[in-house]
Parts: structure tokens; C-alpha cells; sequence
């Protein structure tokens, strides 16, 4: 019986590595709206530190997250919510199942339900919201952006 159990931990140990090796890592993108480029710069700092691609969705089409296992998605903050344009490009996704995302937000005065918002329309597209973080008042080139790449990068290395 050990035999049996040892031989289906081999398998299952060479099954992983083959499956990690061919398929490579998770496939991450951030995705972004913004509006004066403060989420920009946010979004280019995350792409910067996760060697991610940077999409903004005003150039890209939602069909293009199925190319992906981890959407890095930010938005700034409007009226106490995510941007009408984050929201219908997150409308638009295709279904999925057992992907992840990480949500983020920049603002000036208040979040309130901003990322709360993103992570409940994600979950009805299939998404786990893994992380959530904000920046309040962004300048750009002036922000220190440290807290938040640490937590997205522990976030995508798990």
C-alpha cells in the first residue's frame, strides 16, 4: 500500500512541475480607467513592479481579459463609486470561472463602497477578489506607491 501512495506523490509532484513549466505562471494584466492620470500612474507603478501589461479601457476590448488569470483592475473615485466606465467595461466581460482579481482606487476625499463595488461585479463575471487597496491624493511623480506594490506582488506570488 505505502508503494501505491509513494508512486501517486512522485506522479502528483511531476504532474505539477510538468503543468507549472508548460503553462508557465499566472498570467496577470492590469487593467485601468482614469480620468486626470492619477490611476495611471498608479496602474503603470503595479505594472512596473508584476512586469504586468498596463491596458486602459478606453483602447482595449473586455474580451481581452480571457487571455488572462489575474486582472489587476483600478478606477478612480466618482460620486462615491467606481467610474460609470469601469463599471460597463466589467459589464461587458465574459463569464469565467476560478480567476482571480485585485482591485484599486484612487481618491481624494472618500472611497466609501468603491472597491466593495468592484468586487461584487467582478464576483458576478467568476472573479475572486484576492486584494483590495486605494491611494488617496495621488500626485503624480510625487507619490510613494511602496505599501501598495508590496501588497499587490505578495498578492501575485501566492
Amino acid at each position: 500500500m505505502w508503494k501505491i501512495n509513494l508512486f501517486l506523490l512522485c506522479f502528483h509532484g511531476i504532474l505539477y512541475i510538468f503543468l507549472f513549466f508548460h503553462f508557465g505562471a499566472m498570467k496577470t494584466c492590469v487593467l485601468y480607467f482614469s480620468r486626470t492620470g492619477k490611476t495611471r500612474c498608479v496602474a503603470e507603478a503595479i505594472s512596473g513592479s508584476t512586469k504586468a501589461p498596463a491596458l486602459d479601457i478606453t483602447s482595449c476590448e473586455p474580451l481581452v481579459v480571457e487571455d488572462y488569470d489575474v486582472l489587476i483592475i483600478g478606477t478612480p473615485v466618482e460620486g462615491f463609486r467606481p467610474t460609470k466606465e469601469i463599471l460597463s467595461f466589467i459589464e461587458q466581460m465574459p463569464q469565467t470561472k476560478g480567476k482571480k482579481a485585485i482591485v484599486f482606487c484612487t481618491y481624494a476625499l472618500w472611497k466609501v463602497g468603491t472597491l466593495k463595488t468592484l468586487a461584487r461585479e467582478l464576483s458576478k463575471k467568476g472573479y475572486s477578489t484576492i486584494l483590495s487597496v486605494s491611494k488617496r491624493g495621488v500626485k503624480p511623480d510625487k507619490t510613494d506607491f511602496s505599501s501598495i506594490l508590496d501588497q499587490v506582488r505578495r498578492a501575485t506570488e501566492e
